[in-house]
Protein backbone atom coordinates (compact mmCIF):
# COMPACT_ATOMS: atom_id res chain seq x y z
CA UNK A 1 0.00 0.00 0.00
CA UNK A 2 1.27 3.54 -0.81
CA UNK A 3 2.22 5.43 2.26
CA UNK A 4 0.68 9.02 2.39
CA UNK A 5 -0.60 11.61 4.85
CA UNK A 6 -3.44 10.16 6.80
CA UNK A 7 -2.45 6.44 7.06
CA UNK A 8 -2.78 4.47 9.72
CA UNK A 9 1.26 2.98 9.93
CA UNK A 10 2.57 0.43 12.12
CA UNK A 11 6.15 1.24 13.47
CA UNK A 12 8.71 -1.79 12.73
CA UNK A 13 11.95 0.50 14.35
CA UNK A 14 13.79 2.09 16.22
CA UNK A 15 12.82 -0.53 18.75
CA UNK A 16 11.67 1.64 21.20
CA UNK A 17 8.68 2.51 19.17
CA UNK A 18 8.27 -1.15 17.13
CA UNK A 19 4.87 -2.25 17.73
CA UNK A 20 2.87 1.14 18.34
CA UNK A 21 0.75 2.90 15.94
CA UNK A 22 0.97 6.06 14.84
CA UNK A 23 -1.02 8.53 11.46
CA UNK A 24 1.39 9.62 9.07
CA UNK A 25 1.49 13.55 9.53
CA UNK A 26 3.50 14.77 6.83
CA UNK A 27 6.13 13.84 3.95
CA UNK A 28 9.56 15.20 4.94
CA UNK A 29 11.79 17.32 1.74
CA UNK A 30 14.33 13.80 1.62
CA UNK A 31 12.73 11.10 -0.11
CA UNK A 32 11.48 8.32 1.70
CA UNK A 33 10.96 10.02 4.95
CA UNK A 34 8.34 10.22 6.86
CA UNK A 35 6.77 12.02 10.03
CA UNK A 36 4.50 10.17 12.23
CA UNK A 37 2.61 10.93 15.29
CA UNK A 38 2.54 8.17 18.20
CA UNK A 39 -0.85 6.83 19.20
CA UNK A 40 -1.39 7.21 22.76
CA UNK A 41 1.68 6.18 23.45
CA UNK A 42 2.46 8.55 26.93
CA UNK A 43 -1.36 7.54 28.99
CA UNK A 44 -3.15 10.30 29.70
CA UNK A 45 -0.87 12.96 28.75
CA UNK A 46 -2.02 15.44 25.56
CA UNK A 47 1.29 16.12 24.27
CA UNK A 48 2.47 14.05 20.89
CA UNK A 49 5.66 11.95 20.26
CA UNK A 50 6.91 12.90 16.65
CA UNK A 51 9.30 10.14 14.90
CA UNK A 52 11.20 11.30 11.37
CA UNK A 53 11.22 7.49 9.92
CA UNK A 54 12.51 6.02 6.35
CA UNK A 55 9.31 3.90 4.68
CA UNK A 56 10.99 0.97 5.27
CA UNK A 57 10.68 1.49 9.42
CA UNK A 58 6.87 1.43 8.79
CA UNK A 59 4.25 -0.73 7.44
CA UNK A 60 0.89 0.64 6.34
CA UNK A 61 -2.29 -0.56 7.64
CA UNK A 62 -4.40 -2.25 4.84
Amino acid sequence: MMIQVGSLVKILYPEYASEFCGVVEAQENTPGRWIIRLEDTLGDSKEALLLSLDESEIEVFG
